[in-house]
């Protein structure tokens, strides 16, 4: 296991969010009963445990590429009889046998794709007016600063006008969107702060020092970008 997924896994979150955010997007796209629903990317499980107490009879499928999350995933979810954890790629969850799906969330995973491609792949698994919530980052303007390049590593990131036009590119229809909040990236680096400093006091290896002192790196820059970067929440309806 790679020092960074070690540290990840045992962390509640892979990326910034809060329950509460699942939920508003469950309520934007309107997908109510007895809907087959797919966490595209579901990490340790975080959003899945939001994404049945938003939507009470659903069936979830809860999907990851990475082995040692699912493990987390898997024994965060044991005792939950609506949802079933496994693998499965983002590009091909069509071939998931729960496909197809009514819903899919996918938190901050699409970026890995492109969001063009990550939601023509997606379509392949909705079922007919199903619908996609994902997270994806962004700039609030354009002419972003070096320290907010910076902080995506210099990727090509969109605006938030740029990231709707690739909605509309992939032949989804804009339902809602808005940022996340300061909150859901304290969801985020609030615990991953509290386990860097747990590891550090039993003792860390070289590589593991390494991971965590880029991670405290990361969140200093946040701090100094964040009133021009961070995800934006879509929610959209393929035409």
């Amino acid at each position: 296991m790679s020092a960074f997924l070690e540290l990840f896994s045992s962390v509640p979150r892979q990326g910034p969010g809060l329950a509460k955010d699942v939920a508003w997007a469950v309520a934007q796209a309107g997908a109510e009963g007895a809907v087959r629903v797919c966490d595209a990317g579901c990490g340790t499980g975080s959003d899945t445990e939001a994404l049945l107490a938003a939507m009470p009879v659903a069936q979830v499928m809860a999907c990851d590429k990475d082995a040692t999350f699912l493990e987390a995933a898997q024994t965060r979810l044991n005792e939950q009889a609506r949802v079933r954890v496994g693998p499965g790629d983002l590009a091909a969850l069509n071939d998931l046998p729960e496909a197809p799906f009514d819903f899919i969330w996918c938190a901050g995973a699409i970026y890995f794709l492109g969001t063009v491609k990550g939601l023509r792949d997606f379509r392949k698994a909705l079922k007919a007016g199903g619908a996609v919530a994902f997270s994806a980052p962004v700039y609030f303007k354009s002419g972003a600063s070096a320290g907010a390049r910076a902080f995506w590593m210099d990727v090509p990131v969109p605006t938030q006008g740029e990231l709707r036009a690739e909605v509309a590119e992939a032949g989804y229809e804009l339902i809602a969107d808005r940022p996340l909040t300061n909150a859901a990236w304290s969801a985020l680096y609030t615990p991953l702060k509290a386990e860097i400093a747990r590891r550090r006091g039993e003792g860390a290896s070289e590589e593991m020092e390494g991971v965590m002192a880029a991670m405290e790196q990361e969140m200093v820059l946040w701090s100094r970008v964040k009133l021009e970067t961070g995800y934006q929440l879509v929610v959209a309806r393929a035409k």
